[in-house]
């Protein structure tokens, strides 16, 4: 007798992996930065896979076909967006964008027709289609392939003159390393799955491997600003050499005065894309060292640092007779991101938003 559809305790858990997935598609997507783009559908197709996983586990997706077909798309496309993020890291466009994403699409071509064969009711014969894309040594070739070319990727782009580079290419190695443990993952099933020992638990083992590295890759690239900005992972990302040595206070003054002369002359703050290794080869510091001035001397940490200096610009701008600031985009003009960010900030730090700020100085 046939086993009714049913959940346990490893598919609830690896279906509420999807609902996470999907909430941070979506958060990445909220934030509007067009490089995170190529991630944020990393963790979606991703999610797919695992949501395939899950029914056919549970065995619905003899009830539920119509999502059989997404781990193909997840597979076929997460070489490529990831390649197409450090591309988009490194300021370079993607050649021949349509054919890295070929398969992809005709994955998704697939799931179509088969979602639409079950709406209108007619058949369509797909079985050939469905046994390539299926095949998981071409997958494996496919998943191998992306590995190849986001290693030779970085062998030609290891250029750590700045200290900018040098997190960057840090941070992508780290990148390249998640996406390495998601292939070992894929790989290993299709070599344990040989051995007498081989069952659903360690089936469910190559799935929590393969969804922490898709996870993981998605969580770090929605803290980005903050690794760039050395305020995350620092042990990971920033060089530590001389971490342990005392500055003499006569020397971290000069250094201090010495930024803050280069910021208030030049401000840098207006530049929405600054961080702490752009600010650091702009005044000739180390990231750790000028992490280390700001700190001690301001007490506060990169941004809040930065902020005030964009504050105060807007102050200016504010209290200035000049028509052409307006209310609503000065926060750009100055150096922040977003709107909503630069009403938080300066709310709490005069208790009124810009525009009352504006307007009782002009009393």
């Amino acid at each position: 007798m046939q086993e009714l559809p049913s959940f346990d305790t490893w598919t609830s858990g690896f279906l509420f992996a999807v609902a996470m997935g999907v909430f941070l598609f979506i958060i990445l997507m909220a934030k509007k930065n067009r490089r995170n783009y190529p991630i944020a559908f990393l963790i979606l197709s991703f999610s797919g896979v695992l949501f395939s996983y899950v029914l056919f586990w549970t065995r619905y997706n003899t009830q539920i076909p119509y999502f059989n077909t997404f781990q193909f798309i997840g597979y076929y496309s997460s070489g490529p967006l990831l390649y197409l993020y450090l591309l988009k890291l490194h300021n370079k466009e993607m050649r021949f964008f349509y054919l890295h994403f070929a398969l992809a699409f005709l994955s998704i071509a697939l799931t179509i027709i088969i979602w639409s064969q079950h709406l209108f009711n007619y058949n369509l014969t797909l079985d050939k289609i469905f046994v390539f894309l299926s095949n998981y040594i071409f997958i494996i070739i496919h998943l191998v392939l992306y590995l190849v070319l986001m290693l030779w990727f970085i062998k030609k782009n290891n250029s750590v003159k700045t200290e900018y580079q040098k997190i960057r290419y840090n941070w992508v190695k780290v990148l390249i390393a998640l996406y390495s443990l998601f292939l070992l993952s894929y790989i290993s099933y299709y070599i344990l799955i040989n051995f007498s020992f081989f069952n659903n638990q360690w089936d469910y083992m190559i799935s929590i491997s393969m969804s922490m590295a898709i996870y993981m890759i998605g969580y770090f690239v929605y803290r980005e600003p903050q690794i760039f900005d050395g305020e995350f992972f620092t042990k990971l990302f920033l060089p530590t050499e001389n971490k342990d040595d005392n500055f003499e206070d006569d020397l971290i003054n000069e250094f201090y005065n010495n930024l803050v002369n280069f910021i208030e002359t030049e401000k840098p703050f207006k530049d929405n894309e600054l961080r702490l290794a752009h600010l650091a080869d702009k005044v000739g510091y180390s990231t750790h060292l000028l992490s280390k001035i700001i700190n001690n001397k301001s007490g506060k940490n990169f941004n809040n640092f930065i902020n005030e200096y964009r504050l105060l610009e807007a102050e200016k701008l504010l209290i200035s007779d000049n028509n052409d600031h307006s209310v609503k985009t000065i926060y750009f003009d100055v150096g922040f991101n977003n709107k909503v960010t630069f009403y938080k900030v300066f709310k709490k730090k005069h208790n009124c938003t810009p525009t009352e700020f504006k307007k009782s100085k002009h009393l």
